[in-house]
């Protein structure tokens, strides 16, 4: 159980220190390395003593109460409140500390505890507004988890955390529980029981809190089965009524930690009694129906209106708006720019609406519209555009700052389509998923034609699962060829799917796909492993050829991408100068600081790094001034018409010199004629890749090449 433990601890974000000497203030860190354990804590290392000085005066002081507890005789617990840090690099933290005796051992328990201190302050002020002769009103802190971190996929120290992880879970204030893949649990705490505790008496053998969760999640949500089936992250709150006497409103957070190979292990569950805020917002009906944030209506309002327009028989689109990568925002620009973007975007969409038509703000970063008296697709096109338009327009950040988002919306048709509130919601979720493929603005209608897709990709990505298990890939060779030399120096390697019975599928019908999945960091690691046994083979035949491998987004935010390279370079004992790593710049700005980080440490031990198709993306001149790269590839696009347009010709004159004055070398892409090759000649392009020299080919037949280049 020990990783699955570990997952909780880290999804908490929660740092754990065992208590060494109370008196003194020593600790030792044995659980938990977020971000912000290090800005706040620069000189902790793991298992090894560490004092807490002034630096954190709040949290000193809480010591000398917490000494009360440790040095007593029993069993015990003391919580701090909330209090506030602010970092080095200007980040403000939310912190609630614990401290905890449990069987002999003293533990001192950190919490991040953004969402909760944000929640705690708008529900008391919710509270003054509503309340404003009383006082003495203090709301009871919920600890409600909204905010789930990336789940490590390597397991921190084991040694003693078994131990320590079950006590913190049993300690928690909230609900945790934890299944295997198949949602049977294996841990469930104190507070998970007490929450589903009823009076019965009659009640032999109650329903277990997970079953109760997944009754209400089956019975409450249309997207029930599609978080089943694509092992997706939920988050939200649910009703649960057991007449004669129980009704609790709880928000529930339902995360499932997956294998390298996409498949579920286990299943993590939070689950909070927010009925007391729930009880306050309904003393004020329009509270009641609205969400606190955007003001616009909530997911239960928009559940009564929906099926007020149903009763009526009247024809209207539903629409579901999706904004795409909010969590990357969150994450860049934090989440009061995250709740800003939020209260705009349903300022934005409502503004083109029609009086009559209806929205309301369902998820996180979800919104439900209903598009009255419209019967026919044409014109509900017309009003997505006109939602499409608003929402390009530029945003701007408190600093100043400016960005774009794109958003996904799926639609779906009242009667033609579905004639029940559930089955259109399950439509238009699974429309707007379809649609986040791309990142960009996508409108899906949905068809049966979609759902039979969608169920074609399920089985796709089953059968790429197995292809991984049975090593079904293979990894062909194209050349690159250094005009200098007038010789093959280098290779890009690209992968291909030898399916059993469907023949060879080329990488653009299954990468994607992959990478939706999860399964590219098991893809991208055969890929490592095969160029890595590539390049011995070359080596031993007296060649030594570079070989480029390209990375996803995924690879490039996985922690163990550089010791798995690593390791791999180590055990096939090859020179890490012959690898070369290929990111396109979309990914070097979506991930500057992680792919920074990455491309720093794989040039240290002399891998170099390209960046592929430049031009077609986000082309920043910082970043190719700051990251650490050695090449730049022009893409096909520019080269296909080199020889005729002279647009294309400028501006590859202008990343060739562009590169040259940054130390950088060119690669050019697609050649396939000799005019091409003759311009990028004259113009000291580096190296060229294309049809004019070779086809991607198989290891053997790439060798022949070499061979031949050799013999003339």
């Amino acid at each position: 159980m020990t990783s699955q433990l570990n997952h909780v601890l880290n999804a908490m974000d929660q740092l754990v220190l065992e208590v060494v000497d109370s008196k003194a203030g020593s600790v030792k860190l044995i659980g938990g390395d977020s971000d912000w354990v290090w800005a706040l804590f620069p000189k902790l290392c793991p298992q090894q003593i560490f004092v807490l000085t002034d630096d954190t005066p709040f949290l000193l002081d809480f010591l000398h109460d917490a000494r009360q507890i440790w040095q007593g005789p029993g069993d015990a617990r003391l919580r701090s409140g909330f209090w506030t840090e602010i970092t080095e690099n200007n980040t403000e933290l939310h912190l609630e500390a614990i401290a905890i005796k449990k069987e002999q051992k003293n533990l001192l328990v950190i919490a991040n505890q953004f969402e909760a201190f944000k929640l705690q302050q708008h529900t008391k002020q919710l509270a003054r507004e509503l309340l404003l002769s009383n006082d003495r009103l203090f709301l009871q802190n919920e600890y409600l988890h909204t905010r789930l971190l990336a789940i490590f996929k390597q397991p921190p120290e084991q040694s003693t955390l078994p131990a320590t992880l079950t006590k913190i879970i049993e300690n928690a204030e909230f609900s945790v529980i934890i299944t295997d893949s198949e949602l049977i649990p294996l841990v469930e705490n104190s507070a998970a029981r007490s929450l589903f505790k009823e009076d019965k008496p009659f009640q032999i053998q109650p329903d277990k809190p997970i079953d109760i969760i997944l009754k209400l999640m089956k019975n409450q949500l249309p997207e029930y089965n599609r978080i089943l089936s694509t092992k997706s992250h939920w988050d939200g709150e649910l009703c649960w009524m057991s007449p004669p006497a129980t009704l609790k409103w709880l928000k529930i957070s339902f995360y499932p930690v997956k294998t390298k190979l996409n498949q579920v292990e286990n299943w993590i569950v939070f689950a909070n009694d927010i009925s007391t805020i729930k009880y306050l917002v309904q003393r004020n009906e329009q509270l009641a129906l609205q969400d606190m944030l955007t003001e616009l209506p909530n997911r239960f309002s928009f559940w009564q209106t929906l099926e007020k327009h149903i009763s009526s028989t009247k024809d209207f689109y539903l629409l579901y708006v999706d904004i795409n990568n909010f969590r990357r925002h969150n994450e860049f620009y934090g989440h009061d720019e995250g709740d800003k973007l939020l209260i705009e975007c349903g300022k934005r969409i409502e503004s083109v609406l029609k009086t009559s038509d209806f929205i309301a703000r369902i998820g996180g970063d979800e919104f439900a519209i209903i598009l009255t008296d419209i019967d026919n697709r044409k014109a509900c096109e017309i009003a997505i555009q006109r939602i499409i338009k608003h929402i390009k327009k530029p945003f701007t950040t408190t600093k100043g700052e400016t960005f774009t988002i794109s958003i996904s919306i799926g639609a779906a048709n009242f009667p033609g389509d579905a004639q029940t509130a559930e089955d259109l919601m399950k439509f238009i979720d699974l429309s707007a998923y379809n649609g986040k493929k791309n990142n960009k603005n996508s409108i899906q209608f949905y068809s049966q034609s979609m759902r039979d897709t969608s169920h074609q990709l399920i089985q796709l990505e089953h059968e790429l699962r197995l292809a991984i298990q049975n090593n079904e890939f293979e990894l062909f060779l194209q050349p690159i060829v250094d005009l200098a030399k007038n010789t093959i120096t280098k290779a890009e390697a690209l992968i291909r799917w030898n399916h059993p019975t469907k023949g060879m599928i080329a990488p653009d019908n299954f990468i994607p796909v992959a990478e939706k999945s999860d399964l590219i960091i098991a893809v991208g690691e055969w890929v490592i492993q095969r160029t890595c046994q590539m390049v011995k083979k070359l080596a031993k035949l007296g060649y030594d050829i570079k070989i480029s491998m390209n990375l996803s987004s995924a690879q490039v935010t996985d922690s163990s991408l550089f010791s798995y390279l690593h390791n791999c370079v180590q055990n096939y004992k090859i020179d890490p100068c012959l690898l070369e790593l290929e990111v396109t710049e979309g990914v070097l700005v979506d991930d500057y600081s992680v792919a920074n980080k990455l491309l720093s440490k794989v040039r240290t031990i002399g891998m170099s790094v390209a960046v592929d198709d430049f031009g077609t993306g986000y082309s920043s001149l910082s970043y190719l001034k700051q990251l650490p790269l050695d090449f730049l590839k022009i893409d096909r696009s520019f080269i296909n018409d080199i020889a005729t347009d002279d647009n294309d010709k400028a501006i590859v004159r202008a990343v060739i010199a562009l590169a040259h004055n940054l130390n950088l070398c060119v690669i050019a892409e697609g050649v396939e004629t000799k005019e091409q090759l003759n311009f990028l000649t004259e113009n000291s392009c580096n190296s060229v890749q294309g049809y004019l020299f070779s086809r991607p080919v198989q290891f053997k037949a790439f060798i022949a090449l070499l061979q031949e280049q050799q013999n003339t």
